[in-house]
């Protein structure tokens, strides 16, 4: 059995297969950007580090849907004229 932690809190477990290897999802109970370390522990500590990106986007569809009304008016333009 390994168990995952970082910053003091559980945030994986796994099991080992023959030959010591393990695979296991990591999940935050908070989202803090930056370099976070992991610590895998059993019977051998082993630390690694995960970056956390904290993304916003606010009115993104907003040139989408400009783009999208202006090719609309250009095909019924090229349309009507045919």
């Amino acid at each position: 059995m390994v168990t995952l932690t970082s910053d003091g809190s559980e945030v994986g477990s796994a099991y080992t297969d023959a030959s010591g290897a393990f695979t296991a999802p990591i999940e935050f109970t908070r989202i803090e950007a930056g370099r976070h370390t992991v610590v895998a522990e059993c019977g051998v500590r082993l630390t690694g580090a995960v970056d956390q990106v904290v993304t916003r986007s606010s009115g993104g569809q907003t040139g989408t849907l400009v783009i999208l009304v202006f090719f609309v008016l250009a095909g019924s333009t090229v349309i009507r004229f045919r």
